[in-house]
């Protein structure tokens, strides 16, 4: 297949496919398929928010022991293809298409999704380069996500709050119960810092229930000696660190990460200080608070829910420089009412933007949201000159925010590279 077949046969999936009450449809794919992930090794990492900057941590830090490490993350930023990759590279388009054709060919009729045909070729091509480690993110949930089919290494389990509530329960209760489906009997597991208290209870009886060894980040001392717009240092367990991507948020996703490599130590993958350090230091990720440029300082987040719009205004009051102008779309299927309640705590004004997904919150409807500041809708690059226009004037800072999917759309429009 052409990369353009290859596409057309991965989209004509539904983006959920069929219902599912267990894991027996992912498990019949990739039986047809040779089973490849029992032949790979796997660090599983399930949460609503900071899935992506833990497995970014770790997998940076895996690289640097000279690991031949896989990545898999959604959605992608750019390209279908930053979904899939290995020692940081993007799965070229040549292996998309050929094992997209493998995929093809075995698959049986059975109502998949766009997600499990993407993690059958990912765990082909992961397979293929004889990854020795594959740090592999949970698409929704965990215990009926269809990666949920690995018997990982380490289960980690980020910071979990309430978000996709039609389908995983509308408590946080319920929502980690989906999230700590992925705990494996008798196999470890990291609990990230700042949970709620009920998500940790979750989490703790789960790992007694299955007999798995838990390891609560928080429980280790943190000193914060530096915290600012270019990142933060601290020391952990007596141990120094730097991280270069800012806010609380990515200091407890950095914490999240040294336990996880540290456990990684047990099942054979001994990772060093130094290369856990150089990890952490050199772990970034776009659209996390990620800096575009310095004069004015305009900023791009894709924190789409509650916790993702309160790290960003907490990091927008610690370290950036006042008035702050923004640059607003969120989707429809995302708490947008309290992101913008969240956003007008901070924003002097707001430019509201639609059209970067199918679901978009209509531009005129969401500057009807913002009750406390100024807003008004206007096309995306429009809102982006405007917004960095003012803070230029008058000093400040401009911030493209909200969706995933406009961080995606602007980098692309923009020409910008990703970090």
């Amino acid at each position: 297949m052409t990369y353009a077949q290859t596409m057309e046969y991965i989209n004509h999936f539904g983006h959920t496919g069929a219902p599912v009450t267990d894991l027996s449809r992912m498990e019949t794919l990739l039986e047809a398929l040779g089973n490849p992930h029992r032949q790979l090794k796997f660090v599983h990492i399930a949460g609503t928010n900071g899935k992506g900057s833990t497995l970014t941590y770790c997998a940076e830090a895996s690289m640097t022991a000279g690991i031949q490490t896989g990545m898999f993350t959604s959605p992608y930023i750019l390209c279908y293809e930053d979904r899939i990759r290995v020692n940081g590279e993007n799965i070229p388009r040549d292996a998309l298409c050929r094992l997209g054709e493998q995929v093809r060919k075995h698959a049986p009729e059975l109502p998949f999704s766009q997600f499990e045909i993407t993690l059958a070729i990912a765990l082909l091509y992961f397979l293929e380069r004889r990854c020795e480690l594959v740090f592999l993110e949970v698409g929704i949930g965990g215990l009926l996500d269809a990666t949920n089919v690995v018997d990982p290494l380490v289960s980690v389990i980020t910071s979990i709050s309430l978000d996709h509530t039609a389908l995983l329960g509308d408590t946080v209760e319920q929502i980690a119960r989906q999230k700590a489906g992925i705990i494996k009997p008798h196999r470890p597991v990291v609990l990230a810092p700042a949970n709620l208290p009920e998500v940790c209870s979750v989490v703790r009886n789960r790992a007694a229930v299955v007999d798995a060894p838990l390891q609560e980040a928080e429980q280790i001392p943190l000193e914060i000696r530096r915290q600012d717009i270019a990142g933060a240092s601290f020391v952990y367990g007596g141990r120094p660190y730097e991280i270069s991507m800012p806010g609380l948020h990515q200091i407890h996703n950095a914490m999240t990460a040294v336990c996880v490599l540290h456990v990684l130590e047990q099942p054979g993958y001994p990772i060093s200080e130094e290369a856990i350090q150089q990890g952490l230091l050199h772990g970034k990720v776009p659209a996390r608070i990620q800096v575009l440029c310095r004069e004015p300082l305009t900023l791009l987040d894709g924190g789409h829910n509650p916790d993702g719009t309160e790290a960003l205004r907490d990091t927008l009051n610690a370290c950036v420089p006042k008035p702050i102008y923004g640059v607003v779309g969120l989707i429809d299927t995302k708490d947008y009412q309290h992101a913008v309640a969240n956003l007008e705590q901070v924003l002097e004004q707001a430019f509201c933007v639609d059209g970067f997904a199918p679901n978009s919150v209509p531009a005129e409807t969401l500057a009807e949201a913002f009750t406390r500041i100024s807003a008004m809708p206007l096309p995306l690059k429009a809102a982006y000159a405007k917004a960095v226009q003012l803070a230029k004037v008058h000093g400040g800072t401009a911030v493209i925010c909200g969706s995933l999917y406009l961080a995606s759309r602007f980098l692309a429009e923009m020409g910008l590279s990703l970090i």
